[in-house]
């Protein structure tokens, strides 16, 4: 993957560069990114013209999971100082539920992004952080079937 370095949420140019949005802003400008992030990956519908990359849905992902009581402690939350303190808490059930939508919509089991990996190890490393992010944000419930 070009601009890809790694399988975490943040391994990428893209999830860096939004990152470094949403560095400087404040709690309520962050919110307001990410939430834009996620309901334009939702519009798209996971089309390859989406406006968003889902490499930014990822970072965005997280960066709401890392906000979450039971994101407080993922290990890639390291690598951005204070992401745990990036949103007003507590953080609303409907966007923890938007950003689990968004990340089903931008990485389709058959989408490019899966089929972009050469290393399969890798691929499996990516796919385990996408699995931490979704148990995070759509956490199984007593009338859960899943």
């Amino acid at each position: 993957m070009t601009g890809t370095w790694g399988s975490g949420p943040f391994d990428s140019d893209a999830a860096e560069d939004f990152l470094d949005e949403l560095e400087g802003r404040s709690a309520p400008q962050r919110l307001a990114a990410v939430e834009r992030t996620l309901r334009s990956a939702i519009e798209g519908d996971g089309s390859s013209s989406s406006s968003v990359l889902p490499e930014e849905v990822m970072a965005a992902a997280a960066v709401v999971a890392a906000n979450i009581p039971a994101g407080n402690s993922l290990a890639w939350n390291e690598e951005v100082a204070g992401i745990t303190e990036w949103l007003v808490k507590p953080v609303e059930p409907a966007l923890a539920a938007s950003a689990a939508q968004a990340l089903d919509v931008a990485l389709p089991p058959d989408g490019w992004f899966w089929r972009s990996w050469v290393d399969m190890e890798e691929r499996s490393e990516a796919q385990a952080a996408i699995d931490r992010l979704q148990s995070i944000l759509r956490p199984a419930g007593p009338a859960d079937s899943r």
